[in-house]
């Protein structure tokens, strides 16, 4: 019974220790970098496009490559021959066609073809063995000039890379948005949790002042019930703020990559930390902004395939070294084998092609267009995110300064009250009136401070600034 015990309360103690993490901001935010899967893709896209870019560089290099044929025909090839013969010519001694001459003209005799009737022919049967033919060799090629491809081609992979780092800082930006936004929450609903809490040991205390005085027959039953109706609508009310705080709770595990069974403690508060200064205008740091600059990385990139297409229709040359053997191959019982080094200019030349070139580098200068007024349009919707971000910031300022003043004349109010009814110069309802905007006050002041932290988040996004 008593190592049973013992084993109970370890492993009490060891799962309140591994189910439970204090956690600031700055701490959430690094843990939702670190766990985010859109963070881990883009870095992943980043080192896809530095793959790309490397093996780009590579196209301004000659490439080696090895080639090989074989041939295998079942059956030789035959055929039999009639070739004309020489004779050696009495006075150069050179050889000179064995032509047949009329005997009297001396002049060369005709054949029905047109062409010269020998004295002799010489028959020669030919067999070609192709049963076991190869050809193999290297080769060694060096682009000269390709109309620009390959050096558009490069350039559009440096942009690409530029753009998968962009998209980094861009989803890096959006996750701690979204950190920022569910941390915020959670720690205003804790404080909703512990001003509910508070709010009934208030009216847990009247309503035993007040019970006191009924059992004395000081005030009425129906005072009593007045406050146990409020005590019941607050314990309601803590109760859903419980629910919400362990929704908030969750949300924020999944965030930051956490077990959902994971009991998070915050180490901040809303009204507690930096606060932005409302700015007087944002349109200055537009450039900030990856979105922005992304936009201008696909206007680059859209001119660097017009290049491209362009290149297509324009002349190439190139030079390629190479050594060939070929063997396997036997005429007339007699094996053939050769090798050979080669060397090949190219050029080549597009002359006609039913106007193909043109249209395409239209479609690519209409393409580029098209980027150019996306920029255009998304330049002007991102300034107006920007502005209102701004603006934005401002209320929040507003509305929290306001807060402050309401909730010092709530708990002037409800001193007051508690007073009057406490001498009996006041009333139940007044005082119930007094709390219940009390209570009022502070909750607005706690939406208010994680408001005003979540605009700084939504500006500092806005700016290009969230980092």
């Amino acid at each position: 019974m008593k190592r049973i015990t013992i084993t109970l309360v370890l492993l009490t103690i060891h799962i309140s220790l591994v189910a439970q993490i204090r956690l600031s901001l700055e701490e959430s935010r690094r843990l939702a970098l670190e766990n985010s899967e859109s963070v881990r893709i883009a870095q992943m896209q980043i080192e896809k496009a530095d793959a790309e870019r490397v093996a780009i560089r590579t196209n301004y290099l000659p490439s080696l490559s090895a080639n090989a044929m074989g041939l295998y025909l079942n059956k030789d090839i035959e055929q039999e021959l009639y070739m004309p013969t020489a004779v050696p010519n009495p006075v150069t001694g050179e050889l000179v066609p064995n032509v047949m001459t009329h005997p009297v003209t001396g002049e060369v005799v005709v054949g029905p073809d047109g062409n010269p009737v020998f004295n002799m022919y010489a028959w020669m049967p030919l067999a070609i063995s192709l049963k076991g033919a190869y050809l193999a060799g290297i080769s060694l090629e060096q682009p000269i000039y390709t109309g620009g491809k390959i050096n558009a081609a490069n350039k559009m992979t440096r942009i690409a890379t530029e753009m998968a780092n962009e998209n980094l800082e861009w989803t890096r930006a959006n996750t701690l948005f979204e950190t920022d936004q569910t941390y915020w929450l959670y720690v205003s609903v804790q404080e909703k949790v512990k001003l509910a809490e508070s709010y009934i040991l208030l009216l847990e205390t009247l309503e035993n002042q007040v019970k006191h005085a009924f059992e004395t027959g000081m005030t009425t039953q129906n005072e009593l019930l007045k406050v146990r109706v409020k005590h019941n609508e607050a314990r309601l009310q803590l109760q859903k703020a419980r629910s919400g705080r362990e929704l908030t709770r969750m949300a924020l595990c999944r965030v930051i990559g956490l077990p959902f069974d994971t009991q998070v403690i915050t180490t901040d508060t809303v009204l507690v930390g930096e606060v932005i200064a409302t700015p007087e205008s944002g349109l200055a740091q537009l450039q900030n902004r990856p979105e922005y600059r992304l936009l201008q990385k696909n206007t680059e990139l859209a001119e660097q395939q017009l290049k491209i297409v362009r290149a297509d229709f324009l002349p190439t040359a190139g030079i390629s070294l190479g050594f060939n053997h070929i063997g396997g191959i036997e005429i007339s019982e007699t094996d053939y084998n050769s090798s050979n080094a080669s060397l090949i200019g190219s050029l080549k030349v597009p002359i006609f092609h039913w106007g193909e070139g043109r249209q395409k580098q239209l479609s690519a200068q209409k393409d580029i267009e098209i980027k150019k007024a996306e920029l255009e349009k998304n330049e002007k919707l991102l300034t107006l995110e920007m502005e209102q971000a701004r603006l934005n910031l401002a209320d929040a300022h507003i509305r929290l300064d306001m807060a402050r003043e309401a909730l010092l004349q709530a708990e002037e109010n409800l001193r007051v009250e508690k007073d009057n009814y406490e001498l009996g110069m006041g009333v139940l309802s007044d005082l119930l009136e007094a709390q219940t905007q009390w209570q009022n006050a502070r909750s607005e002041i706690v939406e208010a401070g994680a408001d005003l932290k979540l605009k700084q988040t939504a500006w500092l996004k806005a700016s290009g600034n969230l980092k």
